[in-house]
């Protein structure tokens, strides 16, 4: 595709046209356009924004659907990048589990819909983790941003110390931040935008909350100081 094109309908631009936030342009026809709801690019034409509707009505770009996670035999690649990725900064489960793949519907949290879920049971001062679970039909990188999210939760789950709701999902999406930069590429850097943009108070400010104190160290020495003390 030539700069000075669609990057929809790959027609030449003339006069006006929008840039996303992928840098890429498009007409004003088709820059209101449905979104991906992985990437929120606009979705359409033959190329990589060519769209895709899920089985449940999600819009996906051809981009996103690459290497999309959308069956559970998908998921074992993503997990294989993810999990020595943290055991190389010391973060460690406190038992295997399984990462099983939910649709959109069978994952929910205090009535609204998430896209990972971990279940843990605690006994004393250890615990076990019963099930970790990510939604159906995100790209490779959302996917293990999710990914990273969940097991940080599991591995909290065997650090010292009660933490509040926003420091502990603060902390998980700083883990999860750590994927998504050692990924890198356009996605992870939108991602990473959207984090760090967040108004959420438990995701959003959460996460910069606990980034801020975290500024300056590398994610191993954020790890020893969770382990001895509980909190960044």
């Amino acid at each position: 595709m030539r700069a000075d094109e669609c990057v929809v309908c790959q027609r030449q631009l003339r006069f006006v046209w929008v840039e996303d936030h992928f840098g890429e342009t498009l007409c004003q026809g088709c820059a209101g356009g449905p979104p991906c709801w992985s990437c929120e690019a606009v979705t359409g034409g033959t190329g990589a924004r060519a769209r895709t509707v899920l089985a449940d009505g999600r819009v996906r770009c051809a981009r996103c659907s690459r290497s999309a996670v959308d069956r559970q035999s998908d998921v074992g690649g993503v997990v294989a990048l993810v999990r020595p990725l943290l055991h190389s900064y010391g973060i460690s489960l406190p038992n295997r589990v399984r990462v099983s793949l939910a649709g959109p519907a069978g994952l929910t949290l205090g009535g609204q819909a998430v896209h990972g879920l971990t279940r843990v049971v605690q006994f004393g001062r250890s615990a076990r983790v019963v099930s970790l679970e990510v939604v159906s039909g995100l790209p490779a990188t959302g996917f293990g941003r999710v990914l990273a999210h969940e097991m940080a939760h599991a591995w909290l789950a065997r650090c010292p110390g009660t933490r509040s709701a926003a420091v502990e999902e603060g902390t998980c999406e700083l883990v999860g931040s750590w994927w998504l930069a050692h990924r890198g590429g356009p996605l992870a850097e939108h991602l990473l935008r959207g984090m760090a943009e967040s108004p959420d108070p438990l995701y959003g400010k959460g996460y910069r909350d606990v980034a801020r104190r975290a500024r300056g160290l590398a994610p191993a020495q954020v790890v020893r100081r969770v382990e001895a003390t509980g909190a960044v």
